[in-house]
């Protein structure tokens, strides 16, 4: 199983390898939703040298949801990384599919629509397709986890850690909330550590709002250092995203996850994971969700 890394900039992705980074996920921010940083197509462009210097591996990250004014501008995109000759590229939208088809790469694909890649028979459809490998949907018990992966067509990743996003819309909601309230809004637009409180409920969920609309997660990120040793059986990339966090963080995280499967220790992995429950939890890991498809 390898381990995958969201890298704040250029400069730390050595020492992300060198804590045992296996793949790393960047993006610009034009092409994709929820990076932790957007790297320039020079710093792509450079950071892709790097990484394969390292003998590592580079996924581009493109899930941003593609409107007919995108198509040109993101097909552009696409034929840039298509040259880098990356190791996989991240999608959600079917039409990204079909303009990979059309560049011969679609063998570089890792569709993630981040709710939908439910049971096993979702990769038997894209092994047909020939793409290269899917994220099962964040909101899958470690059960059906298992079984999905037991009876995989293509290579199969889950965001194993990190903040959860659980919704997504293209309205400017931070902005209409104090268009609404006649209060100056410039100074929230892009902060990543604001919070929204539901009357309801006490959870503080952490908001912002990008370029591509507003986004909210889970209050808690969640964490699978007890559970790691038994998901290297059967998922082949275990994604650890640090958005809403920072580099330190990811360094030690990633450094945790290699300790532990490199040792096999279950009282080390349990020890870990207590450290991190005041602001951790297992997602739904043991938990079935009411969100369902149907």
């Amino acid at each position: 199983m390898k381990l995958a890394v969201t890298p704040f900039n250029v400069k730390s992705i050595v020492k992300l390898s060198e804590a045992g980074a296996d793949v790393f996920i960047i993006g610009n921010e034009i092409y994709a939703n929820r990076l932790v940083n957007s790297f320039s197509l020079v710093e792509i462009t450079e950071s892709n040298q790097i990484i394969k210097s390292l003998g590592k591996e580079i996924y581009i990250n493109m899930n941003l949801v593609v409107h007919q004014s995108d198509i040109d501008t993101f097909t552009e995109f696409l034929s840039f990384v298509s040259e880098l000759k990356v190791d996989g590229i991240i999608f959600g939208d079917l039409g990204t599919y079909m303009l990979a088809r059309n560049l011969d790469i679609q063998s570089k694909l890792i569709y993630n629509p981040e709710t939908l890649n439910t049971n096993y028979y979702d990769t038997i459809f894209w092994a047909k397709k020939g793409i290269k490998g899917l994220t099962i949907s964040k909101e899958i018990t470690l059960e059906v986890i298992k079984q999905i992966a037991e009876n995989k067509h293509v290579e199969v990743s889950i965001v194993g850690h990190g903040h959860l996003n659980m919704f997504h819309s293209r309205r400017p909601l931070i902005e209409n909330f104090f268009t609404y309230t006649k209060e100056e809004y410039d100074q929230y637009i892009g902060k990543r550590n604001l919070k929204i409180v539901e009357e309801i409920r006490d959870e503080a969920y952490p908001i912002f709002q990008d370029i591509h609309g507003t986004h909210i997660f889970r209050e808690k990120a969640q964490e699978s250092y007890k559970e790691i040793t038994e998901l290297s059986n059967y998922i082949d990339v275990f994604i650890i995203d640090a958005i809403l966090k920072d580099e330190d963080y990811l360094l030690e995280t990633v450094d945790n996850y290699r300790l532990i499967l490199k040792k096999n220790n279950e009282k080390l992995a349990k020890k870990i994971s207590i450290s991190y429950e005041s602001n951790h939890d297992s997602g739904f890991l043991f938990k079935k969700t009411q969100y369902d498809k149907f």
